[in-house]
């Protein structure tokens, strides 16, 4: 059976389930080259039929959680059992209400199954886990029902069932301060707000336990009105100044003060989850947050904690498909590796680098763009789609911010340490393949290029297995520079998404 997922809001989608197991996904931005680019192309779905090696006349199915008529860009329309139009799904249906609508997909008719939006998240976290049971929790930002903003869930065997809200605000909140802050859209500049709370602290302090427990909220009438006051409510009284007559430090204090609302609500609710299983799922575009995610792995509440790389929106391609193939058709679950998530866009052929020309490259202070294999899913690079530099420098995290990059001069960059080596050099220890913890560096006199200014750094952990080309690379530079790590950015510039072809890197 052969399943196609969509996802049409921002951050569009399509992914391909065969006989149950993910097989491609590709953004809509990496085919247009537009950052967060909304709704499907013909060019996308034939992107992934062509790496699962299908046609369009063999699909099944189509799945998905998000449908905005309006970026359809007349691939499918949607009609109900009364056949009356469909123009929007998205945030209408809640907890397990799935429903088989009738979609006109590029001349055939096929069964769409639409799944409410935070199912999704949780079902890409969950079907690629490897679980045979696990907690599921969900968090992102909308300004609609509080069931759009977070969802608890359980997860057995083919089964996954929606069990409760935890009424978070605390993602909206996210969003609102981060555009006040002057960087939108928030969907697009959340890793703004989150490198620039580094450089301050909360204003919160005894006030702090206060306002966790309002980040529980529940409206009276209008939630969407009722959200926008109690964040322009909350501006008001710690800052009194528009964005533009902040000072810096003002502006960092107010990002690090709903850093700190953000993971300590969240902590808060995964503490009262471990009961209902030892395996934890994250998902939603709130665990693209990787400070809250190392503040949940060093509570070390979980045996085991797993996230799909695509937390965000892109991620709900993948979790409506696969919640169709196992939950609804029950497909039997196929086991992933790390790889087989990461990189599911189209298998690039290359030719197998001089390794020790390049290593050495990078040790003279050269800066590599590195295009290798299949294109990642989600927005990290994860050495396939990578610019690299070496980390022993200070200096080039300043070229590449100002020169290449052309960006705030705020973000920082991101190691990739060879897995064996990780607890040499970083606080916590453990596989990190998709860039998703911060951890404090400990020898952060040898790697300032990849040092934070709190001392810490979004590590990514690479294996031989996961990723041989990009493995063999840092190891070669290790035994020539005594450092097990580079420098790792993603392949774009300013505004633009990670690039996809051979053509676009040139």
């Amino acid at each position: 059976m052969i399943i196609l997922g969509m996802n049409f809001s921002h951050d569009g989608a399509v992914s391909i389930v065969k006989d149950g197991r993910l097989l491609s996904a590709i953004s809509t931005e990496r085919v247009t080259q537009v950052k967060k680019d909304f709704g499907i192309t013909r060019e996308s779905i034939q992107y992934v039929l062509d790496e699962a090696g299908a046609t369009l006349d063999q699909i099944d199915a189509i799945a998905l959680a998000d449908y905005l008529k309006k970026h359809d860009k007349g691939v499918l329309d949607l009609y109900g059992p009364n056949g009356d139009t469909i123009l929007r799904t998205d945030y209408s249906i809640y907890h397990n209400d799935v429903r088989r609508v009738r979609g006109e997909f590029l001349g055939r008719t096929l069964p769409v199954y639409v799944l409410p939006h935070h199912l999704a998240h949780a079902s890409s976290a969950y079907y690629t886990s490897n679980f045979d049971e696990a907690v599921c929790l969900s968090v992102d930002s909308s300004f609609g029902e509080l069931e759009d903003n977070s969802m608890i869930a359980i997860g057995s065997g083919n089964r996954l069932v929606a069990e409760s809200c935890p009424k978070l605000i605390s993602g909206i909140g996210y969003a609102v301060i981060t555009e006040l802050l002057g960087c939108e859209p928030a969907y697009a500049k959340a890793g703004t707000t989150m490198g620039l709370s580094c450089y301050g602290e909360s204003v919160l302090k005894e006030e702090l336990g206060r306002y966790l427990d309002e980040m529980f909220f529940t409206f009276k009438n209008d939630a969407e009105l009722e959200y926008r006051i109690y964040w322009s409510d909350f501006w008001t009284k710690y800052s009194n100044k528009h964005p533009h007559e902040l000072s810096f430090r003002e502006s960092a204090d107010l990002a690090a003060t709903i850093q700190e609302l953000l993971q300590e609500s969240i902590l808060r609710v995964a503490r009262e989850l471990p009961s209902r299983s030892k395996n934890l799922c994250l998902s939603g575009g709130s665990f693209l947050n990787c400070m809250t995610n190392s503040e949940i792995k060093r509570a070390d509440l979980f045996d085991s904690i797993h996230h799909f790389p695509a937390c965000g929106d892109d991620g709900n391609a993948v979790g409506s498909a696969l919640y169709v193939a196992h939950h609804i058709f029950d497909e039997p679950r196929r086991p992933y590796e790390s790889q087989d998530i990461a990189y599911l866009g189209r298998k690039q052929e290359y030719v197998e680098p001089d390794y020790d020309k390049v290593a050495n490259m990078l040790a003279n202070g050269k800066i590599v763009a590195w295009f290798m294999g299949a294109s990642e899913y989600g927005p990290r690079a994860l050495g396939n789609r990578s610019i690299l530099a070496d980390p022993r420098s200070y200096h080039n995290r300043e070229r590449i911010n100002f020169a290449v990059k052309k960006r705030e001069w705020i973000r920082p960059l991101a190691p990739a340490v060879l897995e064996e080596h990780v607890s040499e050099w970083f606080e916590l220890a453990g596989p990190s393949p998709f860039m998703l913890y911060t951890s404090q560096v400990l020898q952060p006199e040898k790697i300032p290029a990849v040092t934070h200014v709190d001392g810490s750094a979004r590590h990514q952990t690479v294996t031989e297995s996961s990723n041989p080309p990009f493995y063999r690379l840092i190891k070669k530079f290790y035994e020539i520079t005594g450092v097990p790590i580079l420098m790792n950015t993603s392949l774009n510039g300013a505004a633009q998404p990670i690039l996809e072809t051979e053509e676009q890197a040139y």
